[in-house]
């Protein structure tokens, strides 16, 4: 079953969605969740990653989760959320890396990082109220039925309304609140769509929205892309064909090193490309050279310059001296889609670490 991601209209500034990708259950994003929220158990001392709200409170220890996670799915008033979910699950990463690869490649790359969240809950309407970010988001429904209100125009937000400023403490990208407004006095201002699962939302950063559960608990996976500054839309880099992966032409790799305003090297760029700008989680090493036909599973990219050949998939990369018999493996590995591919005596180091990365399937042999 292929992933795919489909708007209901044009995106500006939103739309529903349909989408299919494989991996993204219910099941491992409620693991993800939890692990995040063991994560920051283990980690008082850094910046949190979760948030738990009871009753409309919040609830400042993670070790909370443990009790206040609803038993059953008709829990009132409880909302978790969770950021950098990915980090939490190889699966995860893996089917949000090669799912939204086409989406990115046709609307672009944001100059800031791309990271999932997840909303989880019972809740009237997301803590904070109606805001808006420097990001672009796509929510995508996994259980249960969400609505999401968005007001766009010029003359929203009403005059005279106080917003409250904040900023992401990652990127430092503009956050923007309206606290004085309670949504449910503005709904009919409001365009609202109702999402259920394999359905969703997305919408343009600056679009100002507030979400809310329906009459059960609902599961939502977030993807949001952010830019570096206002919350508004930013510059948008697109791919150098019609798809992230293949062969890096040194032009671009030079465009995007301008467009994140980095100064790392081509294989840090690379590996940030090849996971989408997501902060990939710790990969379970396979061990052992694929002896038989391997399969690529993910994206990958590579960029050489005839003497060293860079090579990245899932958020990593590696060198290698820089050979035609690996560029035309790899190539011919992209072009072969679901078919297994023979990999040759001289391309089995590169193999082996795409199988490491779970960049791609084969035997384990000699």
């Amino acid at each position: 079953m292929r992933p795919s991601i489909v708007p209901s209209r044009g995106l500006a500034p939103f739309s529903g969605v349909r989408w299919r990708l494989p991996g993204v259950t219910s099941g491992r994003v409620l693991r993800a969740l939890d692990r995040a929220f063991a994560a920051d158990v283990q980690s008082p001392a850094g910046p949190p990653r979760t948030k738990l709200f009871v009753r409309g409170e919040p609830v400042g220890r993670a070790e909370a989760w443990g009790v206040e996670r609803p038993a059953s799915e008709d829990r009132h008033d409880m909302f978790a959320w969770a950021r950098a979910a990915q980090t939490h699950d190889w699966t995860l990463f893996r089917a949000l890396v090669t799912g939204l690869e086409p989406w990115f490649a046709t609307r672009g790359l944001p100059q800031g990082r791309i990271e999932a969240e997840i909303f989880y809950g019972r809740y009237r309407e997301t803590p904070g109220g109606i805001h808006r970010e420097a990001c672009s988001n796509l929510h995508l429904v996994v259980a249960g039925e969400k609505t999401m209100d968005f007001w766009t125009g010029n003359a929203w937000p009403p005059p005279g309304t106080a917003v409250r400023e904040d900023r992401d403490p990652e990127s430092g990208a503009q956050e923007q609140y309206l606290p004085d407004l309670a949504p449910r006095d503005h709904r009919d201002r409001a365009r609202s769509l109702t999402a259920a699962r394999g359905q969703g939302f997305a919408w343009d950063a600056g679009t100002w929205h507030v979400g809310r559960s329906a009459d059960t608990s609902s599961l939502a996976l977030n993807v949001a892309a952010y830019g570096r500054g206002p919350a508004r839309r930013g510059p948008l880099l697109c791919s150098w064909s019609d798809r992230f992966a293949g062969e890096v032409p040194g032009d671009w790799l030079e465009a995007y090193r301008r467009h994140l305003g980095t100064d790392g090297t081509a294989g840090d760029l690379l590996a940030n490309l090849s996971g989408l700008g997501m902060s990939p989680p710790r990969p379970a090493r396979a061990g052992g050279p694929p002896g038989g036909p391997a399969r690529l599973r993910a994206p990958v990219l590579w960029h050489g310059d005839g003497r060293v050949l860079r090579i990245a998939a899932l958020g990593a990369s590696v060198q290698v001296p820089d050979r035609a018999d690996v560029r035309d493996w790899l190539a011919e590995g992209l072009r072969s889609g679901e078919a297994d591919l023979d990999v040759p005596a001289g391309c089995r180091p590169v193999a082996r670490w795409l199988r490491e990365r779970g960049a791609s399937t084969g035997r384990t042999g000699t």
